[in-house]
């Protein structure tokens, strides 16, 4: 098996024709083989690989089952997944269709069944070819039968048995045929024509040599029977590639069986308990004539020769194992092991140290491995998992993270896109059509399931569910997860993968990049030329204003009046995100963050967010310098609940915004003024304070100004009782008179909640202060 191979060819086909899952079974040998395949990154996310163990054989069917809604094509033949396998040898493969052969299909599917239940195998695969077994039968549900095209495999006993068996039905065995890379002794095939009644057999001597092996021998070394070598000329080629096709034909008396697959001419292959083996068999009844060919020579004999490196390398085995969350639970399939077992992750760098885990009798374990997903994510490459156990054996294999399918399905296309986002690769295009995918479905931000349109049942209703319920993405994590949300969406269960991956996401919107750079423009061998590297040019690059317009459509979309107490923290790190990506001008990034500054100030959001948003108002202030602005910024500060008497917020974390920004302020400076100025409504509460006492006191010199009209009235109102009528005084703001019900207008109103001071001007013409200001 070659996973690079697999990953050029076979899985970018699969992907651009809308597959949704890819899942390949192997033997551990395959596995072993892979692991040491650098080229395959994608193995454990884009696609699964199962090893499977086989007692007294190997794994060694070539299935290719490609499933679709109502229908679905078989490859049975005898090609590896490798380059050679898929083009570079000469091989043999059946192409058939639910339509045409669902005889066939049905073999097929009672062959992934006994993968799943046979105790010849040791895999962790059992529920997903229970599945596969399914698809296919349901492909073929209402198609007409033959019986002209079946599937022969070796789990039902030796293939040899239903070969006599199904020769013995068509009149029994006349000729013998076979092309076969890889041979044994030759007690196969004189067991095969003992059966069949036959004293001789015709072997294909292939032109172009066959496929080295590390087993047998290209030639039946001793049979008994007569072999008389031939050319056939089904398998005559121009320029001929090596053989790795398995073919046989028997011509019976009624007809003949035309048979390709996996099984070579032996007895692993064709007996009992020995290799996993598949294969098609074509019963043509009442065709009398067979193969045609010409006389050859017998090739020259090769016999494996055994494997040098075999000891050294069985003392590495297989191992199978699944990443879910934080938890990575998997099995030892080669060699046996049980007890304490050391884990470590490896990569090109080295092995990094898991931790420690316990095997059971049957081979499992789980292990603890926070931070690893997201790892996985952001890291864009394979995992795999070595374990050793206290005697120095050792298993490898690769981890598959369990999220993958969920997300290949929830985000379709976009998946590509955002695995570029979290590996840091993306580029303008790519940011702009996650932005576009995030404005199509704003419940894409919380990390749930998508918001339910229309109405629910009664039974919904009486039983309290909310299934339009909504969770800001900045307070969704796992422990979250398992404590908060119901059904479907909870830790576990479906969903959950989804949650934590959206939680990815946008913690690398937070992560800190510095600006895009151009991708590889022409191939060069200067090493100097840093052409690849330079920043994009948002006045040249086509892609800068799709992106920013995008950008703009989702940040009025979620600080709407309907979204931005669930969603301004999340507008506020994309903004972040633009400022250090595009470096947008001074102007434009001062105007996303005026936008933003009453939302995030009047939300609830995670307390170790507070100096971010603190942080933010200070780098407001600081773009243009006045007393409004001095004062305005300790109100939302105050609103924020954050300690004006401490030491200034950190810009750390809003780096990119205040870079952004440009500006020239001297921000401890800054700082201390908030500190000291009082906004108008600290001055309304001390205004207050004395109005109680009956006396002046300090606090509230401002009001002279702001009050203008009313600020004589005001002074008077606090030591003298004539003029503390003109003055009332509600508890919480009102639009109208308290007195006489006659609405204040909209700048009184506006004054009132504000300030906390308004005047009646449409009636009694008192002065109005609000006592919760």
């Amino acid at each position: 098996m070659s996973l690079s191979f697999f990953e050029a060819v076979v899985l970018d086909a699969l992907v651009r024709g809308g597959a949704q899952e890819a899942f390949i079974l192997s033997d551990v040998l395959g596995v072993k083989a892979a692991l040491g395949e650098q080229g395959a990154r994608r193995v454990g996310k884009e696609y699964h690989v199962e090893p499977v163990s086989v007692m007294n054989g190997v794994f060694h069917p070539k299935v290719s089952a490609f499933v679709g809604d109502e229908d679905c094509h078989l490859l049975v033949g005898s090609g590896n997944l490798t380059f050679g396998g898929w083009g570079g040898n000469f091989e043999v493969v059946e192409h058939l269709h639910s339509a045409l052969a669902p005889d066939a299909i049905e073999d097929a599917a009672n062959f992934f069944v006994r993968i799943a239940e046979s105790d010849r195998l040791r895999h962790t695969a059992a529920s997903r070819c229970s599945n596969i077994a399914n698809d296919l039968r349901t492909s073929i549900q209402g198609k007409p039968r033959n019986g002209n095209i079946r599937l022969f495999h070796s789990l039902d006993g030796a293939i040899s048995d239903r070969l006599i068996q199904a020769a013995d039905d068509l009149g029994g065995a006349r000729r013998l045929a076979i092309a076969s890379p890889f041979w044994d002794s030759g007690a196969a095939v004189d067991d095969l024509c003992r059966r069949l009644g036959l004293s001789r057999v015709l072997v294909h001597a292939h032109p172009g040599g066959s496929v080295e092996g590390r087993d047998g021998s290209n030639w039946p070394v001793a049979p008994s029977v007569t072999v008389t070598p031939v050319e056939l000329d089904d398998l005559a080629e121009k320029k001929p590639r090596r053989l790795h096709a398995k073919v046989f034909e028997i011509l019976c008396r009624r007809g003949r069986l035309v048979v390709s697959g996996s099984p070579n001419a032996s007895g692993a292959a064709l007996g009992a308990n020995g290799n996993v083996e598949a294969c098609i068999v074509r019963i043509q009844r009442e065709t009398l004539t067979g193969w045609s060919y010409e006389a050859s020579e017998r090739p020259e004999l090769v016999v494996a020769a055994e494997d040098e490196d075999e000891e050294e390398e069985s003392t590495v085995g297989v191992l199978t194992a699944t990443l879910d969350g934080d938890r990575i639970e998997g099995q030892v399939l080669i060699p046996v092991m049980t007890g304490k077992i050391a884990a470590f992750q490896l990569s090109e760098s080295g092995a990094k140290r898991l931790g420690q885990a316990e095997v059971n009798e049957a081979g499992r374990f789980a292990l603890r491995t926070p931070g690893l997903e997201a790892e996985s994510w952001s890291g864009g490459g394979r995992l795999v998992l070595r374990v050793e156990d206290a005697d120095g054996r050792q298993a490898e294999g690769f981890v598959a993270v369990s999220a993958f399918a969920e997300i290949s399905r929830r985000a379709g296309p976009m998946a590509a896109r955002l695995m570029a986002l979290l590996s840091g690769g993306e580029m303008p295009d790519d940011v702009r059509y996650i932005m576009e995918w995030f404005h199509d479905d704003p419940s894409r931000l919380l990390g749930a399931a998508r918001l339910r349109v229309g109405g629910g049942s009664d039974d919904e209703a009486a039983e309290g569910r909310d299934d339009r319920r909504t969770i800001d993405v900045d307070t969704l994590t796992v422990d979250f997860a398992s404590r908060s949300l119901h059904g479907p969406v909870a830790e576990g269960g479906a969903g959950a993968g989804w949650q934590r991956f959206l939680d990815h996401v946008m913690s690398a919107f937070r992560a800190k990049r510095g600006p895009f750079r151009q991708g590889a423009l022409v191939e060069s061998d200067d090493d100097d030329d840093d052409r690849a590297h330079a920043p994009v040019d948002p006045s040249t690059d086509p892609a800068i204003p799709r992106l920013i317009s995008a950008f703009e459509r989702l940040f009025e979309l979620l600080l709407s009046p309907d979204n931005a107490a669930r969603h301004a923290l999340t507008a506020f790190d994309l903004t972040c995100y633009m400022c250090e990506r595009l470096k947008p001008g001074a102007d434009t990034a001062a105007r996303w963050l005026d936008h933003l500054l009453t939302p995030l100030v009047s939300g609830k959001w995670p307390a170790e967010r507070t100096e971010d948003i603190a942080a933010a108002i200070v780098l407001a202030a600081g773009v243009k310098t006045d007393a409004s602005r001095i004062r305005t910024a300790r109100g939302r500060l105050l609103r924020l609940g954050y300690d004006l008497a401490g030491p200034r917020p950190s810009f750390e974390e809003v780096r990119r915004l205040a870079e952004a920004l440009q500006s020239s302020a001297d921000f401890d400076a800054l700082w201390r003024q908030i500190g000291s100025v009082r906004t108008l409504a600290e001055q309304v509460r001390a205004y207050l304070a004395a109005f109680e006492a009956r006396r002046p006191g300090p606090g509230y010199e401002d009001l002279k100004q702001f009050a203008r009209e009313d600020w004589s009235a005001l002074e008077k109102a606090i030591t003298q009782p004539a003029e503390r009528q003109r003055v009332h005084i509600v508890e919480m703001w009102v639009d109208s008179c308290p007195d006489h019900s006659i609405s204040l207008s909209v700048g009184d109103q506006n004054d009132l909640r504000s300030a906390g001071m308004a005047r009646t001007r449409s009636c009694c013409n008192r002065i109005l202060i609000n006592k919760s200001v």
